[in-house]
């Protein structure tokens, strides 16, 4: 009985670790998510202020035209940058939870073995 209370503490103790660090990946991967999004708006808000000033300090067409295009070229590597940026945030974080999950799973599987019922031999009488 003393072997089992021991082993079913360590692996709470494992259990609420994992819970742990589960809990500071997701809290990290949120918080750099929630950051590129916020930039990434802050952005696209002062494009569109240009925009609209845009109808004010351009009278011409051409010169409309082309400021609204310039406008739209920044926009679009600004997309592409955060689409890139949050995409490299991904990958990371899979390694990250990909880790977490493989030492979780090889601490399972060692405590399930050590708890597991042997099987006996027996031998048939001749």
């Amino acid at each position: 009985m003393d072997n089992f209370s021991t082993q079913r503490d360590s692996f709470m103790k494992a259990a609420l670790e994992s819970g742990k660090t589960l809990e500071a990946l997701n809290s990290k991967f949120w918080g750099n998510f929630s950051k590129t999004q916020t930039a990434f708006c802050e952005g696209a808000l002062e494009t569109a202020k240009q925009w609209a000033c845009n109808f004010e300090q351009h009278k011409a067409l051409p010169e409309l035209f082309d400021a609204q295009s310039k406008l739209a070229g920044d926009y679009s590597t600004r997309l592409m940058a955060t689409s890139r940026e949050i995409t490299d945030m991904f990958l990371a974080t899979r390694e990250d939870y990909k880790s977490w999950f493989e030492k979780g799973f090889q601490f399972f599987t060692t405590q399930a073995e050590a708890v597991m019922v042997k099987p006996v031999v027996v031998r048939k009488a001749a």
